[in-house]
């Protein structure tokens, strides 16, 4: 049985409004560390030779207004070069004990360095983490995301990156 578009579109407007926000730990300013992979096809599908490591950081502003949205902003770089800063948000979803799920979506700036030629530097970053938040606020999760350039420019080979990402809550 197929479902028309305009049903998911609906179904989806529903259920991001009836979760809940993760938890109150989401009210906080927090900032994260994180490392991986970068390129995760390179990795798994021997697509060349993008073997790269990757770390980072992130800071998040809490989640607010009717979407419980959060921004967020990051910076991350590779074992060859390469380096991104991004901008954007992200809606935690609590989905019952310290399970939290969470996608983003980012404007990014990226610079190729010796690394993949993602074919501009204009990218969108859009993620998705699944973490487990501790009593004090800290959680620890895996995060897979994807950059491209949604074809702006004639090469869009985009990427994968997972990570493991660990967050600490500061001030408020």
């Amino acid at each position: 049985m197929e479902v028309d578009p305009l049903r998911r579109v609906v179904l989806l407007v529903v259920l991001v409004l009836y979760l809940p926000v993760a938890s109150r730990a989401e009210d906080e300013f927090s900032f994260g560390v994180g490392a991986g992979l970068f390129d995760t096809a390179a990795w798994f599908e021997n697509k060349g030779d993008f073997d790269a490591l990757e770390a980072g950081i992130v800071l998040r502003w809490p989640t607010h207004g009717l979407w419980g949205i959060g921004p967020m902003a990051g910076l991350s770089v590779t074992d060859d070069s390469a380096f991104w800063g991004y901008f954007g948000g992200r809606r935690p979803f609590g989905l019952g004990g310290c399970v939290t799920v969470s996608p983003s979506f980012s404007v990014t700036y990226y610079e190729q360095g010796d690394g993949k030629d993602l074919g501009s530097e204009l990218e969108f970053r859009s993620g998705l983490e699944v973490a487990c938040r501790r009593a004090n606020g800290s959680s620890l999760g895996v995060e897979f995301y994807h950059l491209s350039n949604a074809s702006i420019s004639n090469v869009n080979p985009g990427s994968n990156s997972l990570w493991v990402i660990y967050t600490v809550p500061f001030g408020g």
